[in-house]
Protein backbone atom coordinates (compact mmCIF):
# COMPACT_ATOMS: atom_id res chain seq x y z
CA UNK A 1 0.00 0.00 0.00
CA UNK A 2 0.99 3.62 -0.73
CA UNK A 3 2.29 6.17 1.82
CA UNK A 4 1.44 9.66 2.04
CA UNK A 5 4.33 11.97 3.23
CA UNK A 6 2.96 15.52 4.28
CA UNK A 7 5.59 18.47 4.34
CA UNK A 8 5.98 21.12 5.90
CA UNK A 9 7.30 23.97 3.65
CA UNK A 10 8.98 27.10 5.44
CA UNK A 11 12.34 25.43 7.33
CA UNK A 12 11.32 21.96 6.39
CA UNK A 13 12.12 22.20 2.77
CA UNK A 14 13.13 25.74 2.26
CA UNK A 15 15.87 28.24 3.82
CA UNK A 16 15.18 31.63 5.15
CA UNK A 17 11.28 31.49 5.30
CA UNK A 18 11.22 34.91 7.29
CA UNK A 19 13.63 36.81 4.60
CA UNK A 20 11.75 35.59 1.78
CA UNK A 21 8.35 36.00 3.27
CA UNK A 22 9.15 39.71 4.13
CA UNK A 23 10.57 39.97 0.37
CA UNK A 24 8.22 38.18 -1.48
CA UNK A 25 5.50 39.93 0.18
CA UNK A 26 6.84 43.72 -0.59
CA UNK A 27 4.69 45.29 -3.38
CA UNK A 28 8.03 46.34 -5.38
CA UNK A 29 11.08 43.72 -5.42
CA UNK A 30 13.77 45.45 -3.50
CA UNK A 31 15.15 42.21 -1.63
CA UNK A 32 16.21 39.75 -3.55
CA UNK A 33 14.73 35.96 -2.62
CA UNK A 34 17.54 33.69 -0.51
CA UNK A 35 18.27 30.37 -0.23
CA UNK A 36 16.02 28.38 -1.53
CA UNK A 37 15.50 24.17 -1.24
CA UNK A 38 17.37 22.93 2.08
CA UNK A 39 20.29 20.60 0.70
CA UNK A 40 18.86 17.64 0.25
CA UNK A 41 15.04 18.44 -0.25
CA UNK A 42 15.10 17.07 -4.18
CA UNK A 43 16.77 13.89 -3.21
CA UNK A 44 13.98 13.08 -1.21
CA UNK A 45 10.80 14.49 -2.52
CA UNK A 46 11.90 12.85 -5.83
CA UNK A 47 13.38 9.61 -4.27
CA UNK A 48 9.30 9.21 -2.59
CA UNK A 49 7.78 10.12 -6.10
CA UNK A 50 9.86 7.55 -7.83
CA UNK A 51 8.62 4.79 -5.11
CA UNK A 52 5.10 5.46 -6.17
CA UNK A 53 4.09 7.26 -2.85
CA UNK A 54 2.40 10.41 -2.66
CA UNK A 55 3.31 14.07 -1.55
CA UNK A 56 1.17 16.75 0.23
CA UNK A 57 2.57 19.81 1.49
CA UNK A 58 0.50 21.76 4.22
CA UNK A 59 2.17 25.17 4.70
CA UNK A 60 0.90 28.01 7.38
CA UNK A 61 -0.34 30.76 5.35
CA UNK A 62 0.07 33.78 7.98
CA UNK A 63 1.95 36.57 6.97
CA UNK A 64 1.49 36.16 3.09
CA UNK A 65 -1.62 36.25 0.91
CA UNK A 66 -2.09 33.32 -1.20
CA UNK A 67 -0.60 34.80 -4.23
CA UNK A 68 2.97 35.81 -2.69
CA UNK A 69 2.86 32.04 -0.96
CA UNK A 70 2.28 30.41 -4.45
CA UNK A 71 5.40 32.68 -6.05
CA UNK A 72 7.64 31.94 -3.42
CA UNK A 73 7.13 28.33 -4.21
CA UNK A 74 7.35 28.46 -7.13
CA UNK A 75 10.69 30.88 -7.34
CA UNK A 76 12.34 27.78 -4.79
CA UNK A 77 11.17 24.90 -7.32
CA UNK A 78 8.11 23.58 -5.11
CA UNK A 79 6.28 23.81 -8.13
CA UNK A 80 7.84 20.32 -9.55
CA UNK A 81 6.47 18.21 -6.11
CA UNK A 82 3.46 20.49 -5.43
CA UNK A 83 0.06 21.76 -7.76
CA UNK A 84 -2.89 23.02 -5.95
CA UNK A 85 -4.07 19.32 -5.96
CA UNK A 86 -1.64 18.19 -3.19
CA UNK A 87 -1.28 21.92 -1.56
CA UNK A 88 -2.97 23.10 2.15
CA UNK A 89 -2.52 26.60 3.10
CA UNK A 90 -3.90 27.16 6.25
CA UNK A 91 -3.48 29.82 9.53
CA UNK A 92 -2.84 26.80 12.23
CA UNK A 93 -1.79 23.24 11.70
CA UNK A 94 -4.55 20.81 13.54
CA UNK A 95 -5.00 16.90 13.70
CA UNK A 96 -8.76 17.62 11.87
CA UNK A 97 -6.54 19.21 8.75
CA UNK A 98 -4.34 16.48 8.97
CA UNK A 99 -6.85 13.68 9.35
CA UNK A 100 -8.71 15.42 6.66
CA UNK A 101 -5.33 15.32 4.00
CA UNK A 102 -4.69 11.97 5.07
CA UNK A 103 -7.96 10.21 4.06
CA UNK A 104 -8.30 7.73 1.35
CA UNK A 105 -4.29 6.40 3.39
CA UNK A 106 -4.62 4.25 6.61
CA UNK A 107 -3.17 6.45 9.64
CA UNK A 108 0.00 4.40 9.73
CA UNK A 109 0.55 5.00 5.84
CA UNK A 110 1.12 8.45 6.83
CA UNK A 111 4.01 10.53 7.64
CA UNK A 112 4.21 14.69 9.24
CA UNK A 113 7.88 15.59 8.07
CA UNK A 114 8.48 18.86 9.66
CA UNK A 115 10.59 21.14 11.72
CA UNK A 116 8.45 22.84 14.25
CA UNK A 117 6.97 20.00 17.30
CA UNK A 118 4.16 22.66 17.91
CA UNK A 119 2.87 23.44 14.59
CA UNK A 120 3.87 19.99 12.77
CA UNK A 121 4.75 16.92 15.01
CA UNK A 122 2.51 17.66 18.16
CA UNK A 123 -1.04 18.11 15.65
CA UNK A 124 0.49 14.63 13.51
CA UNK A 125 0.47 12.92 17.10
CA UNK A 126 -2.95 13.82 17.83
CA UNK A 127 -4.10 12.77 14.92
CA UNK A 128 -3.22 9.61 15.24
CA UNK A 129 -0.40 9.28 12.28
CA UNK A 130 3.13 9.12 12.16
CA UNK A 131 5.39 12.11 12.88
CA UNK A 132 8.86 12.34 11.55
CA UNK A 133 10.78 15.83 13.29
CA UNK A 134 13.81 17.01 11.36
CA UNK A 135 14.46 20.35 14.37
CA UNK A 136 16.72 23.50 12.41
CA UNK A 137 17.46 25.65 12.44
CA UNK A 138 19.79 25.55 15.79
CA UNK A 139 17.63 27.78 17.60
CA UNK A 140 14.94 25.96 17.17
CA UNK A 141 16.02 23.40 18.20
CA UNK A 142 14.62 24.05 21.92
CA UNK A 143 11.37 22.09 22.54
CA UNK A 144 10.87 23.48 25.93
CA UNK A 145 11.15 20.20 27.63
CA UNK A 146 11.86 16.42 27.16
CA UNK A 147 10.27 14.76 23.54
CA UNK A 148 7.27 12.13 23.90
CA UNK A 149 7.94 8.67 23.66
CA UNK A 150 5.95 7.69 21.19
CA UNK A 151 6.73 4.94 18.66
CA UNK A 152 5.56 7.51 15.53
CA UNK A 153 7.55 9.78 16.40
CA UNK A 154 10.96 9.42 14.28
CA UNK A 155 13.64 12.10 15.09
CA UNK A 156 16.35 13.16 12.55
CA UNK A 157 19.12 15.26 11.60
CA UNK A 158 18.55 16.89 8.32
CA UNK A 159 16.36 15.57 5.74
CA UNK A 160 18.47 13.61 3.92
CA UNK A 161 18.37 11.27 6.69
CA UNK A 162 14.71 10.10 4.91
CA UNK A 163 16.84 8.10 2.24
CA UNK A 164 18.85 6.16 4.74
CA UNK A 165 15.63 4.98 7.23
CA UNK A 166 12.89 4.88 4.04
CA UNK A 167 12.75 1.12 4.01
CA UNK A 168 11.89 0.96 7.35
CA UNK A 169 8.93 2.98 7.17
Amino acid sequence: MRRLFIFDYDDTLANHPMYNSVAFKLPVRILPPLGGLIKGASEVLDHIVSRGDRLHLLTMNVMMDEASKWEKMDHFGASRWFDRDNVTMVRRKTPETMIRICRGFRKDRCYMVGNSFKHDIGPALEAGINAIYIPRPKLKRIFGGKLPDNERLIVLKDIGEILDIYDEL
